[in-house]
């Protein structure tokens, strides 16, 4: 019998999410004449949320100890998707544009957590591989 693996599933979700986000509802501003700061920012986020959503799927087939590591990493993506809007590229200046309102928020809450549930996954592997050693150790004795 397989056991699905809870633990992958942050960063399956949270990845899809935030690759779904910046394309729907959370999009850059419409108005200008070239793409700004926002443009870019909204790509960058689209591609944090598939490396995310990749990391996710490749847990799902991974041992608890592997998973541990792909949900570490996953976490730490999650606060690279916190840090493209706000220090890397940023947004708009304007308080009223859309992906200042809109789109910033999303990815911030978005990212914080998907870093606290990764990094509780990544914790929660590590106590499921410790137990299945012991439990191999035990059995081996």
């Amino acid at each position: 019998m397989t056991r699905i693996p809870f633990t992958a599933l942050p960063a399956v979700a949270f990845g899809a999410l935030a690759a779904i986000a910046p394309q729907t509802f959370a999009h850059a501003c419409q108005g200008h004449d070239t793409p700004g700061a926002c443009h870019y920012a909204q790509q960058a986020a689209t591609g944090i949320g598939v490396a995310m959503l990749a990391i996710g799927v490749i847990a799902l087939f991974a041992r608890p100890a592997m998973r541990a590591g792909l949900n570490a990493a996953a976490a730490v993506i999650a606060l690279l998707l916190i840090a493209v809007p706000t220090v890397l590229i940023g947004v708009c200046p304007g308080a009223m544009m859309h992906c200042r309102m809109v789109m910033l928020p999303t990815l911030i809450v978005v990212g914080a957590l998907a870093a606290i549930c990764c990094l509780i996954a990544a914790w929660a592997d590590l106590r499921a591989d410790r137990a299945d050693r012991a439990r191999t150790a035990l059995a081996a004795a």
